[in-house]
C-alpha cells in the first residue's frame, strides 16, 4: 500500500530531513454532491435564538409541485409546544424567493416581518410555555433560477439525460431546507411526526419519507400523494422527490422482525431504466439484512426503506427513501447505513457530521469486506487513504471546526475518508470485533431517535471498551495530520534487530501518534506480523526469528492512516545491542521544531547559543526520538549537544529563522 506516494513525500520530507509539507484537498463523490455552491447562510445552527422559543411536535407539509418548474406552493401547518415562559412571536425560516400569503397562529391572522431568511409572525395573543400552538403558513413561489442538481437549491428541477424525465427534488442539507417549506433549521429539534401531501399532476409520481397513506384523485389532471412518518425526523431529512417515475417495490425479510420490510423504489418511467437501476437496488435488500445484523435492526422498519432516482451525481439519505443519482451498490451502502448514522442517531451539531460521514463511508468498506472480498476491501480502504494523502497543501481535522462553511462541513477529505480510515483504526485499536461492533450496536440504542456528539460516543465507547481513548479521539479526531514510518533492520543469526523511526506530517498538530502498530517480516519461505506499541520517534524492536529476512513492512493491513517509507539494512544494528550515536536533526533550518533521532539512550541533550549559553537541557534521554519547540526562541544559530556523563559525543549545528 501506499507506495505510489514514496516519490512525492520522499521529495517532500527527503526521508525526513526536509520540512515537512501540508496536503491538497480531495473530496469524495457523495461529498462533492452535497457541497453548497454559495455561501449565502453563514451559521452554525439555528438562525435566530427565537426559534428555540418552542418544540417542533407535528409538521404537515402540503403543497402543490409539478416537474415542469421549480415552483411551489401551499400550506405548511406546524404543531409545537411553547419552552419559553412568554412567547410572543413565532420565529422561523423561509427563504425571500418565497412570497407569504398570510400566517395564522392558533387560527388567528397574524402580522409577519422578514430579517432576510428569518421570518417572525407578530402573536395576537403571547404564548406561555409548555402550551401547545398551531402553524399555519400559506406560501408560494420559484426559484430563479431553479436549482441544477449539484445543491444549489433547496429545489431543483432538472432534465435527466439519457432518459428524458424532468424531474423536481429537494436537497435540504445542511442549510437549505427554508429553500422549499418554512421550518426551523435545528438539528436537536427533531419533528416527532410529519405528513408530507404533495399535489402534482396525473400523470407524474410523488416520492416522500414514511408510508403511502393514500393517493387521492384532486381532479381529472391532479393527484395527491399522501405520506406519513410516524417516526422523529431531523428537518434536513424531509424531502419529496416529482417526475415521470415507475414504482419498483419488493419485501425483504429482515432480523427479528416478523413482517418483511417493503422496499419501495421510484425510478425513470423510460425503456430501459428499469433493467439498467435494477441490480443496484436489489443489492439493498442483501445489504439491510447485513446491516441489521452489525447495527441493530433497520430502525425504520414499521415504514419502508428506499430510492428516488433523481439526476444528481451522489445521493442523500433521506430518512426511509433516499435520494440517489445512480445505483452503484456503494453509494446504495452508504446511504442506506445513513439510515442508522444521520437518520436514526444524528449528529447533534454539524462539527460532528464524521458520525454520520465517516460511518456512512465505513459502511462502504465493509460492503466490500462482506459481499465482494478481501481484495476489494482493502482497495476501498486504500481509496480512503489515498484520498488524504493525496492531498498536499490543505489540512484539517476530522471534527469540523467551521461550521458557517459547507465546503468544510462536507470536506471529502475529512468528513469522510479520514473519518472512515480513522474508525477502521479504532477497531484495529479495540481489536475485538465483538466489543468494537457492540459499541456500534449501543451508540443507536442509547441515542435512539434522538442526535450525539463526538463525546457521546467516546464516552460510550470508552465504557464498553473499558480503556480510555483521550488519546486516541485527541491525536486522531481533534488534531490533524498523519504519522509517516520508516525502519531500519539487521538479521544477526536468529535475531533480528528493528528500529522504527516515527515522524509526523504536521508535528506542531501531533508529534507522536501513540498507537499499536503492525510490523511484517518477510522471507521467501514465509512471513510473519507482530505487534509493537509505537510511543517514541525511534524505536528498538528485538525479536527471534530463523528465516532469511528479506523486507520489514509497517503496517501490512493497512490499518492505519500512514505514509510508509520503507526499510533500509543497518549493519550496526545489534552490534552490542548499543543505539547509533549519530544524531539527526530536521527541518533545519526551522521556525517551528527540531525533530530529533537517533538519540543515545541516557544521554543529555543540551542547546546553547552561538556564546556557549546554555538555552534548553533534556537529561537522561529515554527515548531515541524527540520533538524541540523554538517558536519562543530569537533568530539566530545554536548548537545541539550530545553528552554521555561528561563526555561530548556530538554537536550539532542548528539556524532558527
Amino acid at each position: 500500500m501506499k507506495i505510489g506516494h514514496y516519490i512525492a513525500v520522499l521529495i517532500c520530507l527527503l526521508v525526513f530531513n526536509n520540512v515537512v509539507a501540508q496536503k491538497r484537498d480531495v473530496a469524495g463523490e457523495c461529498a462533492t454532491s452535497k457541497i453548497n455552491q454559495y455561501k449565502s447562510l453563514q451559521k452554525t445552527t439555528i438562525a435566530s435564538a427565537e426559534e428555540n422559543n418552542y418544540d417542533v411536535k407535528h409538521v404537515k407539509i402540503d403543497v402543490s409541485v409539478s416537474n415542469t418548474s421549480g415552483a411551489i406552493s401551499g400550506c405548511v401547518t406546524t404543531t409545537a409546544k411553547a419552552t419559553a415562559l412568554v412567547m410572543p412571536v413565532y420565529v422561523f425560516e423561509l427563504d425571500t424567493i418565497f412570497t407569504i400569503d398570510s400566517v395564522l397562529v392558533n387560527a388567528q391572522p397574524c402580522v409577519t416581518a422578514n430579517d432576510k431568511n428569518i421570518r417572525k409572525a407578530i402573536l395576537p395573543t403571547a404564548i406561555t410555555q409548555g402550551n401547545t400552538f398551531v402553524v399555519h403558513v400559506y406560501y408560494h413561489g420559484e426559484p430563479t433560477p431553479p436549482g441544477n442538481g449539484y445543491y444549489k437549491r433547496g429545489l431543483n428541477n432538472v432534465k435527466a439525460d439519457p432518459w428524458g424525465s424532468q424531474i423536481t427534488y429537494t436537497l435540504s442539507e445542511p442549510f437549505m431546507a427554508n429553500e422549499w417549506w418554512p421550518c426551523k433549521q435545528s438539528l436537536t429539534d427533531k419533528i416527532d411526526s410529519a405528513d408530507i401531501w404533495i399535489t402534482v399532476p396525473s400523470n407524474l409520481k410523488a416520492g416522500s419519507n414514511g408510508v403511502l397513506k393514500n393517493i387521492t384523485v384532486i381532479n381529472t389532471i391532479q393527484n395527491r400523494y399522501e405520506w406519513h412518518t410516524a417516526y422523529p425526523i431531523d428537518y434536513y431529512l424531509l424531502s419529496i422527490a416529482v417526475g415521470p417515475f415507475t414504482d419498483y417495490s419488493y419485501k425483504v425479510k429482515l432480523p427479528v422482525i416478523t413482517d418483511s420490510l417493503l422496499v419501495q423504489n421510484y425510478l425513470y418511467d423510460a425503456a430501459g431504466a428499469l433493467s439498467f437501476y435494477k441490480a443496484g437496488i436489489d443489492s439493498a435488500a442483501q445489504m439491510l439484512q447485513y446491516f441489521s445484523d452489525l447495527f441493530g435492526v433497520y430502525p425504520f422498519y414499521k415504514e419502508k426503506y428506499g430510492h428516488c432516482i433523481v439526476p444528481l451525481p451522489g445521493g442523500m439519505e433521506y430518512q426511509t427513501m433516499t435520494t440517489c443519482g445512480n445505483a452503484d451498490p456503494y453509494l446504495i451502502s452508504h446511504e442506506l447505513a445513513h439510515q442508522w448514522f444521520g437518520d436514526y442517531v444524528t449528529c447533534a451539531g454539524w462539527q460532528d457530521v464524521w458520525l454520520n460521514e465517516g460511518f456512512a463511508s465505513y459502511a462502504e468498506y465493509l460492503f466490500a469486506a462482506h459481499f465482494r472480498g478481501d481484495k476489494e476491501a482493502a482497495d476501498k480502504m486504500n481509496e480512503f487513504h489515498e484520498r488524504v494523502l493525496d492531498d498536499t497543501f490543505k489540512t484539517g481535522t476530522v471534527y469540523v471546526d467551521d461550521t458557517t462553511d459547507e465546503y468544510r462541513i462536507f470536506n471529502g477529505k475529512l468528513s469522510y475518508a479520514k473519518a472512515a480510515a480513522v474508525i477502521h483504526t479504532l477497531r484495529y485499536v479495540i481489536h475485538n470485533d465483538s466489543v468494537f461492533f457492540s459499541v456500534l450496536k449501543k451508540y443507536q440504542q442509547q441515542y435512539a431517535f434522538s442526535v450525539a456528539t463526538t463525546n457521546d460516543f467516546k464516552v460510550l465507547a470508552e465504557q464498553l471498551t473499558n480503556r480510555n481513548l483521550d488519546t486516541f479521539f485527541s491525536q486522531w479526531i481533534f488534531k490533524e495530520g498523519y504519522p509517516i514510518y520508516r525502519n531500519e533492520w539487521n538479521q544477526i543469526k536468529d535475531d533480528i534487530y528493528i528500529r522504527l523511526y516515527q515522524a509526523s506530517i504536521l508535528p506542531k498538530s501531533v508529534p507522536l501518534y501513540y498507537t499499536p502498530v503492525e510490523i511484517q517480516l518477510i522471507a521467501l519461505d514465509g512471513d510473519t506480523t507482530f505487534t509493537v506499541y509505537n510511543n517514541t520517534n525511534a524505536q528498538d524492536v528485538h525479536i527471534k526469528w530463523s528465516k532469511k529476512l528479506r523486507d520489514v513492512v509497517i503496517d501490512p493491513n493497512n490499518y492505519i492512516l500512514n505514509v510508509d517509507l520503507g526499510c533500509g539494512i543497518n549493519p550496526e544494528l545489534g552490534i552490542n545491542e548499543v543505539i547509533s550515536s549519530e544524531v539527526k536533526v530536521f527541518p533545519n533550518p526551522a521556525d517551528e521544531y527540531w525533530s530529533v533521532i537517533g538519540i543515545p539512550l541516557g544521554s543529555d541533550i543540551i542547546i546553547t547559543d552561538e556564546l556557549g549559553r546554555k538555552i534548553m537541557a533534556f537529561p537522561n534521554a529515554t527515548t531515541t526520538g524527540r520533538v524541540i519547540y523554538i517558536r519562543d526562541l530569537i533568530k539566530g544559530v545554536y548548537f545541539l549537544h550530545v553528552l554521555k556523563g561528561k563526555t561530548k559525543i556530538q554537536s550539532v549545528k542548528l539556524v532558527k529563522y
